[in-house]
């Protein structure tokens, strides 16, 4: 007797195009756009999820708009890793829910491409929240806050602030700001900074102690 079909599985991308993914894409637009209206973003970089994630990243200026696509970027420009971008060419990056599988490589592209001084907005599902029903059996696997806050470190980027946002269990937030920690995701804001050349040391100034005729 044959084995039965076992039912399809959604992929890791039709998960992000889901209603429950698709509230909390709104959430971190909301979050996102007051920080980035602060801070000079031009040229910009955006990699999302799916196509639905980049339908609100118009930023002023000059931009490059990537999805995932089959284990590469699709979008403004079709390209794997390394990214087609010259080394300290744009000055701010949204990387939205980067995975385990590309975490480390996809955030060392973006510190290479990323000019001294720029900002680095990530964000990533939190693996320790409740909310994790949600996505957890749609084969996704993604770091922890703490892993990723260490690849931001050693890529060469600080990390200033982390947010997390969105709810706990389904469309409920945490009452209690202890809670934070387990709402749904987490936005890092990270900074890629350069330490300052010493200065040039003066010269000693040699002093006269002989007699000066007058």
């Amino acid at each position: 007797m044959p084995a039965a079909p076992r039912p399809r599985q959604a992929t890791v991308a039709s998960w992000f195009d889901t209603e429950p993914a698709q509230a909390l894409r709104r959430l971190e637009f909301e979050r996102l756009h007051p920080l980035l209206s602060v801070h000079p973003v031009t040229p910009w970089l955006w990699i999302a999820p799916t196509p639905a994630w980049l339908e609100q990243a118009t930023l002023p200026g000059r931009g490059l708009r990537l999805y995932r696509d089959a284990g590469e970027y699709a979008g403004d420009a079709r390209c794997g890793l390394p990214l087609p971008l010259p080394d300290e060419s744009v000055n701010a990056i949204v990387l939205q829910h980067v995975t385990a599988r590309d975490a480390e490589r996809l955030i060392d592209e973006c510190a290479r491409v990323l000019m001294p001084g720029g900002r680095l907005w990530l964000s990533t599902l939190n693996p320790f929240s409740p909310w994790r029903s949600q996505w957890r059996r749609h084969g996704l696997v993604v770091r922890s806050p703490q892993r990723l806050r260490h690849t931001l470190g050693q890529a060469g980027l600080t990390c200033e602030e982390l947010h997390y946002l969105g709810p706990m269990w389904r469309d409920r937030s945490p009452d209690r700001g202890s809670l934070a920690p387990l709402r749904a995701a987490c936005l890092f804001t990270a900074e890629k900074r350069t330490l300052a050349l010493p200065g040039p040391t003066p010269l000693p100034v040699r002093r006269w102690h002989g007699t000066v005729a007058t």
